[in-house]
């Protein structure tokens, strides 16, 4: 990840404008690590069970394929909805398409100084009652950034950015290297 990402050794050098190209690796060790114990129990059952006990082993089969859906869910729904893609000046997460000119200037460096997430809540606790009351408030009455790409809420494990579009839209995007995606999108919009 060095270079297209934006940080690392190729950074200073990255192209800018429409040129710049971006590509967010999602992590693949636990749909790896479970698709491959999984695939072990079945081969060991298989071994015991095979072939007097046809119908057991394949009511195996299915169950251990069904529990493997299960534990990859939250994987499969981030490359299905959290994916993300700069492009020919277009951004795009998961299904959604954004022009990268869409994006205001301003956002775009206010996302830079956004806390993370453990800074947030670190900043949170440190807060007076009365304090958080205001905040509380306050955050009732401006309405909440929507999620690009669909789904609920940020996926556990992601870090988010909330830009504002020209049309005054504010848009919160799931993502796994901040650093790297904010300063993708600040190259593609050549600030």
């Amino acid at each position: 990840m060095v270079g297209t990402d934006g940080y690392g050794a190729g950074a200073s050098t990255a192209p800018y404008g429409r040129a710049v190209v971006y590509e967010e690796k999602l992590p693949r060790r636990w749909m790896i690590a479970t698709v491959v114990v999984l695939a072990i129990w079945v081969a060991y059952q298989a071994s015991i069970l095979l072939p007097e006990d046809s119908t057991v082993w394949l009511v195996i089969l299915g169950f251990s394929t069904i529990l493997a859906l299960v534990f990859n869910a939250v994987p499969i729904s981030k490359r299905i909805y959290n994916r993300i893609r700069i492009r020919d000046g277009r951004l795009t997460v998961g299904r959604e398409t954004i022009p990268v000119e869409s994006l205001t200037v301003d956002s775009l460096q206010e996302a830079r100084a956004q806390p993370t997430d453990a800074e947030f809540v670190a900043s949170l606790t440190s807060r007076s009652r009365e304090e958080l009351a205001e905040l509380r408030r306050r955050s009732g009455a401006t309405r909440p950034p929507r999620i690009v790409g669909g789904g609920w809420s940020v996926p556990m494990g992601m870090d988010q950015i909330v830009v504002e579009t020209a049309q005054g839209e504010m848009l919160l995007i799931a993502t796994h290297h901040r650093e790297a995606l904010v300063d993708a999108l600040m190259r593609a919009r050549q600030i």
